[in-house]
């Protein structure tokens, strides 16, 4: 007996060490790959690894921590997120546009550091989301937005899932001391050629493109299901350290002292001796921020001693220490060539302007939106007008001013289309209260490609394919709704026929579509294409109902009794389930089999 317990006892022993084992080599793997953006090994053996420690955190749950690398993405969806209270209060930042201004910020200084020396660091400010972490004992305890600066979102369960913010942080001493409860601060920010990828899908889907990296990175951290979060490319770069227990001494140290830690700090920053060296760093980086993969709206010029920073103190909710410069969004002139509308999967009519193509921020520009009707009548934007442009968080083109000292005498005032430009020429329709015109007729050809190309995304049911396939299946006339899609496995051969499509293809992409029955009830709500409700709202809808019967038959009180829901989206759902032709569209999705119901475990 006592043998076997030993025998027992070294098993669970040897477990334990291999455990601790992969956990180590998966972090460091981890940081090369994301943090120094060098793979030490292959994603197969990195997979290998990683099944390896679940499969053994699943035998010996009594050995499974909060900071295992398993434990980034993990847990049901949140109704909604917890207030964090904090300590210390997120600041922001004084910001100005005038160099003349961080002159005057430096006579400041002098004056109430009463002629002491003092050093400042220049860095680079992210355009990104504030990120406030705190561990204890070295342990990642709570992650949470900035908020009001005193209360935040806590976060804890997306920030968890970026690969380059340590669970758990090395053990690293300062003077004697360990640093071991403190709190880190840093920016989420997403690369400029993912936001682009992203908006390329939307807009292949019918969908609005998002404004900028910013404002996606600000609402992709707000999703309440962190498997959601962790499908967004994410990232995080960190710039302060605070602790009670330690008297840290420098700002610049605290950068090196990050590194260490094991957090992604920025590569570009400076110790200047004096105000012109911050300005001579503002100004290198007026045009060398065009080379970065990532948005910077401007330099954080902040005083280097920790203590110094401490006497000087805040003034409102800003600290007397620091000041952010910001750089002006570049512009350029160009004429408009044409005007045209473009319509999207629900309908909205945009129109576009087509510009005689110039350079700008660093690509060639040949379309700018023009938002709306109201947006073309305030700026009075006429075809053949100079117009300046500018980009929108520096990234998606927009018509902000005409040139009127440059208006040809026969620009003709553009006056807003009373028809669709699609060969059915239906009326456009502005709603009341909306901005926007629509075309409500159903058989929209331009709307019926882009509901297609929605239903078949990633996001909502996942089939292979994307614009060009819609396009060709349509105009061949096998396409007409989202149904049709569970119709195509009785003309396999007829598609074996089509250009550029062969038996292999035509296989693949009928798999693809009989797996899409299996899609959870959420991505099903998401493809049907409800007016205003997005991948978001559809999870929420999932969660709310148990079948698409219950939802179809829900009332606007029952609709609007769910946080999340506002007048407008609970009337979109009630006239979307009131149209017989989409009561007809559910009926035929039922019959083929698409998974309509909501998942046990959700």
């Amino acid at each position: 007996m006592s043998q076997s317990i030993g025998l027992f006892d070294g098993a669970k022993e040897k477990a334990k060490k291999r455990i601790e084992e992969l956990r180590e080599l998966i972090k460091k793997y981890d940081k090369a790959y994301y943090a120094d953006a060098d793979p030490l090994i292959s994603d197969r053996e990195y997979d290998r690894l990683f099944k390896e420690l679940q499969d053994l955190e699943k035998e010996y749950p009594e050995f499974l921590t909060p900071d295992s690398p398993t434990q980034r993405v993990g847990g049901e969806p949140l109704k909604e997120f917890e207030t964090v209270e904090r300590k210390n209060p997120m600041l922001s930042l004084a910001n100005t546009y005038s160099k003349g201004e961080i002159l005057d910020f430096d006579r400041r200084t002098r004056e109430n550091l009463g002629g002491e020396p003092y050093k400042y660091v220049a860095e680079l400010k992210y355009d990104g989301v504030s990120i406030s972490l705190e561990y204890e004992n070295g342990v990642l305890k709570v992650a949470s937005t900035r908020g009001d600066g005193y209360r935040g979102d806590n976060v804890t369960n997306n920030i968890k899932t970026i690969k380059t913010v340590p669970l758990a942080v090395e053990y690293v001493e300062y003077k004697g001391k360990p640093i071991k409860n403190f709190e880190v601060r840093g920016e989420c920010y997403m690369d400029v050629a993912d936001f682009e990828k992203i908006n390329r899908e939307r807009i292949a889907r019918g969908e609005k493109p998002y404004a900028n990296p910013r404002n996606l990175t600000a609402g992709t951290i707000k999703l309440l299901d962190p498997k959601q979060f962790a499908a967004r490319p994410i990232k995080i770069v960190c710039y302060f350290l605070l602790s009670e227990e330690i008297e840290f001494e420098s700002h610049y140290e605290n950068l090196l002292l990050l590194k260490k830690l094991g957090f992604p700090v920025g590569e570009n920053y400076r110790l200047c001796e004096n105000v012109e060296e911050a300005l001579a760093f503002i100004e290198e980086w007026e045009t060398k921020r065009r080379e970065l993969p990532y948005q910077i709206d401007g330099i954080v010029v902040k005083v280097d001693s920790v203590k110094q920073q401490k006497k000087l103190g805040e003034v409102a909710r800003s600290p007397r220490w620091a000041i952010a410069y910001k750089y002006e969004p570049e512009r350029a002139e160009t004429k408009v060539k044409k005007i045209i509308i473009q319509v999207g999967r629900t309908g909205a009519a945009t129109p576009v302007a087509v510009l005689e193509p110039v350079f700008l921020a660093g690509s060639t520009i040949s379309r700018a939106t023009l938002h709306n009707a109201d947006y073309i009548e305030k700026l009075d934007v006429r075809e053949g007008d100079v117009v300046k442009i500018e980009k929108a968080g520096e990234v998606i083109p927009k018509v902000v001013e005409v040139v009127l000292s440059k208006r040809p005498p026969n620009a003709k005032k553009f006056e807003f289309p009373k028809f669709c430009p699609c060969e059915l020429k239906s009326p456009l329709v502005r709603p009341e209260g909306e901005a926007n015109y629509y075309c409500e007729a159903p058989d929209c050809p331009w709307q019926i490609k882009r509901k297609l190309e929605h239903f078949i995304s990633r996001d909502a049911m996942d089939i292979v394919g994307g614009e060009k396939i819609v396009s060709q299946l349509t105009d061949k006339g096998f396409l007409k709704t989202i149904t049709d899609f569970y119709d195509l496995k009785e003309k396999r051969s007829e598609l074996i026929q089509l250009e550029r499509w062969g038996e292999k293809s035509v296989d693949v992409f009928l798999e693809s579509i009989e797996k899409s029955k299996k899609r959870p009830f959420a991505a099903a709500i998401y493809a049907l294409g409800i007016r205003f409700v997005g991948e978001g709202t559809a999870k929420i809808l999932a969660r709310e109902f148990k079948d698409i019967d219950e939802l179809s038959s829900a009332d606007k009180e029952r609709l609007t009794s769910i946080k999340e829901i506002g007048e407008k989206i609970a009337d979109s759902i009630i006239a979307y389930f009131g149209d017989a032709k989409n009561l007809e569209i559910i009926e035929r999705l039922k019959k083929a089999g698409v998974n309509l119901k909501r998942e046990e475990n959700i």
